[in-house]
């Protein structure tokens, strides 16, 4: 169903919010509710800001929620009780609200990680349709359901892993600013045919803005003029004074995701990896606050607090 009435629609989504979480159960369990639609011409950047006004209503109504997080193409945030949760999830074309039964709830999207293919008949992947691709716990209100997915899904295929790093960067680009206004996000990467070298991705404030990030230490090679072809030619834009390549690119460009993991997949290829599962993401943060699970990286991970570059 969709939300109507004569008041704005943030301020409807909240009211709905509100029943959802507090009212009887029979709320529970319903068709969602659609509280916000976008155009076919709507862009990251379009999206995101046409959601803020809704969720800035929701959580005043409702209050903070106990876990932060989206899915490849939407939103995915919960407020929880142990009796309920309230679901505000979404994709490319809308953005709704459900409540659930928590403990019905937490085992079938345990469920559905466990189920999902990560590697179909036809070449596809399946990191787009897990429940959600990352989660970020702040310690918010509430109690987090007991059932927890724990796996670690790898790529099987370099274009996954490459796909998979683009729609996370693309998810963090929509949704970081609004569930956690101010706050930068990204991880550290190495593989392990070259430990010693961290690469270092993220999504962060720039003198341009917000912008995707990609940097990788080449302290170990002389920077000649054929080494700085030969690192153009995978991507990178810029050498530091520190000896660190980088590349740049604003939100602002719909291709920026795709082009930020298309660097990082050729280099690391480059250095000596033969496959994803030699890749181990890690220093995983938003905002050095928080716990951060990024279950659809396509990688090994490992979530902590950690030191942003």
């Amino acid at each position: 169903m969709t939300i109507t009435g004569n008041s704005t629609p943030a301020a409807q989504a909240a009211d709905l919010a509100h029943a959802m979480l507090t009212g009887p159960e029979t709320h529970l369990g319903q068709e969602v509710a659609t509280i916000l639609t976008h155009g076919p011409d709507a862009d990251l950047v379009r999206r995101r800001e046409a959601f803020r006004p809704v969720y800035e209503a929701i959580v005043a109504r409702v209050g903070q929620p106990t876990l932060l997080g989206g899915t490849a193409y939407g939103p995915s945030v919960r407020w929880c009780t142990r009796e309920r949760i309230l679901l505000l999830s979404g994709d490319h074309r809308h953005a709704a609200l459900s409540a659930h039964e928590a403990h019905t709830f937490a085992k079938q999207e345990w469920f559905a990680f466990d189920t999902t293919p990560h590697s179909r008949p036809d070449g596809t992947h399946g990191f787009g349709d897990m429940p959600y691709t990352w989660q970020l716990d702040r310690g918010g209100p509430g109690v987090a359901p007991t059932f927890t997915y724990n796996g670690k899904p790898i790529a099987e295929t370099w274009e996954h892993a490459q796909s998979a790093l683009e729609l996370m960067l693309a998810s963090w680009a929509e949704q970081i600013p609004v569930q956690a206004p101010g706050d930068w996000v990204g991880f550290k990467l190495r593989a392990s045919r070259d430990w010693q070298r961290d690469m270092i991705i993220s999504y962060t404030h720039g003198d341009r803005g917000r912008e995707f990030r990609a940097a990788v230490p080449d302290r170990d090679s002389r920077q000649t003029p054929e080494r700085a072809v030969q690192m153009r030619e995978r991507g990178w834009r810029i050498l530091d004074q520190h000896q660190w390549w980088r590349i740049e690119l604003p939100e602002t460009d719909p291709q920026s995701p795709a082009e930020i993991a298309r660097v990082v997949i050729a280099d690391v290829r480059a250095r000596g990896a033969t496959c994803p599962d030699e890749l181990t993401a890690w220093d995983i943060s938003a905002g050095d606050d928080g716990e951060l699970w990024a279950p659809g990286l396509g990688v090994l991970t490992h979530p902590s607090r950690g030191e942003h570059y």
